[in-house]
């Protein structure tokens, strides 16, 4: 999931020993690899896993096969959220730039209006009943209101999704997946900013002239995967009880722990300790070049493996 190298997202540091999952040697090697990219890449490691998961669709009787978007179903480049959203910010203002001179807007002040906008999205988030996170799209208006450009809101979302899709890669093991379990239902579930149609439309990019899969997100107003209810949600929609649905993910609590909290059967499967190192390096030189962040956001601006 997207809290490895969120700002400020309170996610625990992973264990890659979680009680009731054996470490197989599959595992063992995922953790060692330099990425999840070149890990996957190898037939030999696709195969284990694939395997891995089939061994608990069949001993559990499995009916719902949920998969975590970032980082497991989505593969991310090294580049942690704050450099995201940095490269989106220079992003939005070539394309206004471009379309509208009077648009002279600074890099710098967008990446500084999206952190002051989340700062408050999630501020008002936590102090709400509501459990989840804040829209892309509420996000996105705070911003483009901050720069007194409200029009641009619905540009801004564009923008970002376009960047999301030119840097993530779809991994290959979902196509194996699919493969091996044709009429097993499947779908996908992230704790993220973006709802299920943005995650929709990164999806539809990267597997064109294919049928959008069933995405559930925390941003979509029905819970979280950290709390729990986006499980609950889910295996309701889908009418499959808790103990006939297996989650995989690399988030240790969120994807592993609350999976097992809510009745689910779960699978961690972790992200690489050197692809956590090289996010860990790239957010502090993001950091280094933009003295005002670590002044001025220094809570905002944490590295959160």
């Amino acid at each position: 999931m997207d809290r490895h190298g969120k700002i400020d997202s309170g996610a625990g540091r992973n264990s890659y020993a979680p009680i009731g999952q054996e470490m197989a040697p599959s595992l063992a090697r995922m953790i060692a690899s330099a990425n999840l990219r070149t890990f996957y890449d190898d037939p030999e490691n696709l195969s284990e896993i694939l395997d891995l998961i089939s061994q608990v669709i069949s001993a559990k009787s499995i009916e719902l096969l949920s998969i975590d978007v970032f980082d497991t179903a989505l593969l991310r480049a090294t580049t942690p959220e704050l450099d995201r959203f940095r490269t989106h910010s220079k992003r939005f203002q070539q394309v206004i730039s471009g379309s509208d001179a009077s648009a002279n807007i600074d890099p710098e002040d967008i990446l500084l209006a999206r952190l002051i906008a989340a700062r408050a999205a999630y501020g008002m988030q936590r102090d709400s009943v509501a459990d989840g996170d804040p829209s892309l799209s509420a996000i996105a208006n705070a911003v483009c209101t901050l720069l007194n450009r409200p029009d641009l809101a619905a540009l801004y979302i564009q923008t970002e999704l376009e960047c999301e899709i030119e840097n993530v890669f779809l991994n290959p093991l979902v196509a194996a997946i699919e493969e091996r379990f044709p009429s097993l239902p499947i779908v996908f579930l992230s704790d993220m900013y973006l709802d299920s149609s943005q995650i929709g439309r990164i999806f539809s990019a990267l597997k064109a002239g294919e049928r959008r899969p069933r995405i559930f997100s925390s941003a979509d107003g029905h819970g979280s995967k950290a709390a729990g209810a986006l499980f609950g949600h889910a295996a309701r929609t889908m009418r499959v009880a808790p103990g006939r649905a297996l989650h995989i993910g690399d988030n240790l609590e969120d994807d592993y722990r609350s999976a097992k909290r809510s009745g689910w059967n779960a699978l961690y499967l972790p992200l690489p300790g050197e692809e956590l190192d090289a996010r860990r390096d790239c957010f502090a030189e993001t950091l280094a070049r933009i003295p005002v962040l670590e002044s001025g956001f220094r809570q905002e601006c944490r590295f959160t493996p």
